[in-house]
């Protein structure tokens, strides 16, 4: 920013977004660490201005996946504790409802865990797989909801009915507890509140992952597995890649006179071909940065710790014990020595 890089993003014409945040650098090095520390405890759906400062306030993600990180291992343990499948289910369903409700991304994490659990504890996709007649039915359903949850837009644009307003409008106001629709805050949700379509998509994409073997042989194509080691790494740069470079073309193809159509197509384009062009020096460095610390989480995750062995092992637990015998100890400090070993 302090260069000059994401300068043209002021100029950039939008017709998606009514405004456009603004960019502003740090004093210094310690207010940027000052803000990321900031935004770990900060309520996601708040989305403080410190965010902004950085570009458009892709940040607020941190305490999303913090804060639900957290959610997601303290629901594991009071999962554990409900035996019963039909209480366990519908205690999953209680929590995903009412983050739902409470416009709260808990409801994501919530069916995730939901999903592994059932492929963990009951060993969903081997039951489901022996019976065809239940396995194709539901896969068309998981279609139905991953390409129908992307869909409701798109009724927007030729009916006077929006799905995603009017999901928005029932849910509590924050400041006044009454139904969003009857607030001054109606309208089109902003785009880091979770919405039910979102989710909707979510799982439906998710299941066919989990139960299309069709759709598994898609995605372990070769070229996307030459992709996969680079996906870091585009997860990264690609908002630096579009708010820089992308905003120079945009703007510059803009003034030139070309229309909306071929001036995002080139925008597009290049800016994926810059990104990908850049992918074989950066993706070193970030596993570089990235390995020691991946590798120690996937260790103490996966491999099972050596057994617990006694203080005094290898030596004979009597060592030191007997030591202190000769030497005319106490017997009774004796005994008690031995059973703390």
């Amino acid at each position: 920013m302090q260069v000059g890089a994401v300068s043209w993003l002021d100029y950039l014409p939008s017709v998606t977004w009514s405004t456009w945040p603004y960019t502003s650098t740090y004093p210094n090095f310690g207010h940027f660490l000052s803000e990321i520390m900031q935004l770990m405890y900060i309520i996601p759906n708040a989305v403080p201005v410190i965010t902004f400062n950085y570009c458009t306030g892709v940040l607020w993600t941190i305490p999303v996946q913090l804060q639900n990180s957290w959610l997601t291992l303290i629901g594991a343990i009071m999962i554990y504790e409900i035996k019963t499948p039909w209480k366990r289910f519908s205690y999953y369903t209680i929590c995903v409802v009412t983050h739902w409700y409470a416009i709260s991304w808990g409801s994501f994490f919530w069916l995730g865990l939901a999903i592994a659990d059932l492929d963990i504890t009951y060993m969903w996709k081997k039951w489901i797989y022996a019976r065809p007649g239940f396995h194709y039915p539901m896969l068309i359903v998981c279609f139905v909801f991953a390409v129908g949850s992307q869909s409701t837009d798109l009724v927007g644009r030729f009916k006077t009915f929006n799905f995603d307003v009017e999901e928005k409008n029932i849910h509590p106001d924050v400041l006044t507890g009454r139904p969003i629709g009857q607030t001054s805050n109606v309208g089109y949700p902003p785009y880091y509140m979770p919405r039910l379509s979102a989710l909707t998509f979510a799982l439906g994409l998710q299941l066919m992952v989990e139960l299309s073997p069709f759709f598994q042989r898609m995605l372990s194509a070769k070229w996307l597995m030459h992709i996969f080691p680079h996906v870091m790494t585009i997860y990264l740069i690609h908002g630096f890649v579009f708010w820089s470079y992308g905003a120079w073309v945009c703007v510059h193809l803009s003034a030139a006179g070309l229309p909306y159509w071929a001036n995002m197509l080139v925008t597009i384009l290049t800016s994926y071909l810059v990104i990908f062009l850049s992918l074989p020096i950066l993706s070193p460095l970030v596993d570089t940065v990235g390995k020691t610390i991946s590798a120690d989480i996937w260790e103490n995750a996966s491999t099972k710790p050596p057994p617990r062995r006694r203080t005094l092992f290898p030596f004979p637990i009597d060592m030191v014990d007997g030591a202190r015998e000769n030497d005319g100890g106490n017997l009774k400090d004796l005994e008690n020595d031995r059973k703390m070993v």
